[in-house]
């Protein structure tokens, strides 16, 4: 059963304590990615890659349930994909059981994929349901539907879920119309050490631009390893030890608008900052998408050079 799986994307997390849960029944991801399965082979994710899918009774009473495979509806289906030709192609085990209150169960999930060429290449889903398996309200006093809560499993047999994601990344940023601009800010003059100055206020700033119909949200951080983001040779990543601080670190973005992030800086006055060449990146989450969007900027500026008068030297 050996395989070349991975796990490229996500394991989305839903609900309190990590597991996501509809009227007391609960498991322990929405949605599983995978990549570089071939046609012909067997794939256990709970031996191969160590990841179960748990179910959680979350009731005050016993619950029978059972697990199920279902084709995922038009709704369901995520772009990229097309639903799986046969849920024979997914077993779970166990399949069946019970819970008491409180008790959960692991269950295995095997993928086995038809040895035939034209299953190459291609995107499929399925949906994983975990739903009480007794009578309608035979745990649940006087509710007269049984319980289900559904999680996505995706798997392709041809190029990786990265260059998938970012081919969808692409299309969205073409139909989102939204940047952080200029993509590289040079900040003129030198910032004085020792005292905090503001963009937007007295300095130059990035702004948020929207040039779409479509209002957005989006959350600012800065990047860890800002180095990754093709910095301009001469200038150093800038240290801890120098503040960075965002006014609002959610902005709401106005169809057809351009926003001035407002951004803090505070360097110390100490000797090793002085006569310095530094810089940031500055990047903007695009909340509301089931994959993380993002936009950037960097920025980069000089600090003043040791002067007997503390003068800020242009």
């Amino acid at each position: 059963m050996r395989s070349i799986l991975v796990i490229c994307f996500l394991m989305v997390i839903l609900g309190k304590n990590g597991f996501g849960q509809l009227h007391s029944l609960a498991v322990n991801f929405s949605d599983v990615i995978l990549a570089n399965m071939k046609p012909g082979m067997v794939y256990s994710l709970k031996k191969e890659k160590g990841i179960s899918f748990e179910v959680v009774n979350k009731a005050k009473e016993k619950r029978d349930v059972e697990v199920v495979v279902e084709i995922p509806t038009e709704n369901q289906l995520k772009e990229y994909y097309e639903p799986i030709p046969d849920v024979s192609w997914i077993s779970v085990f166990p399949s069946r059981f019970q819970l008491e209150p409180g008790e959960s169960m692991k269950c295995d999930i095997v993928i086995s994929i038809p040895p035939d060429k034209k299953y190459a290449n291609r995107h499929f889903q399925a949906m994983i349901v975990a739903q009480s398996a007794g009578k309608p309200g035979e745990w649940e006093l006087g509710l007269g539907v049984n319980l289900r809560v559904a999680s996505r499993i995706r798997f392709s047999t041809g190029k990786t879920p990265q260059r998938l994601m970012e081919e969808y990344r692409r299309k969205i940023y073409e139909a989102l119309k939204l940047e952080l601009s200029p993509m590289s800010l040079f900040l003129k003059g030198r910032l004085p050490v020792g005292r905090k100055v503001i963009l937007g206020k007295n300095l130059d700033t990035i702004q948020l631009v929207n040039k779409s119909s479509k209002k957005y949200k989006v959350s600012f951080y800065l990047a860890q390893k800002p180095e990754n983001f093709g910095l301009v040779e001469g200038y150093e990543v800038l240290p801890s030890e120098v503040k960075v601080k965002f006014k609002k670190v959610k902005m709401k973005s106005k169809p057809k608008s351009i926003s001035d992030i407002i951004i803090q800086i505070e360097i110390p006055d100490k000797e090793e900052f002085y006569g310095k060449k530094f810089a940031f990146v500055v990047v903007g989450r695009v909340l509301g998408f089931d994959i993380p969007i993002e936009i950037f900027s960097r920025v980069y500026f000089k600090t003043e050079e040791k002067m007997k008068d503390d003068k800020w030297k242009n």
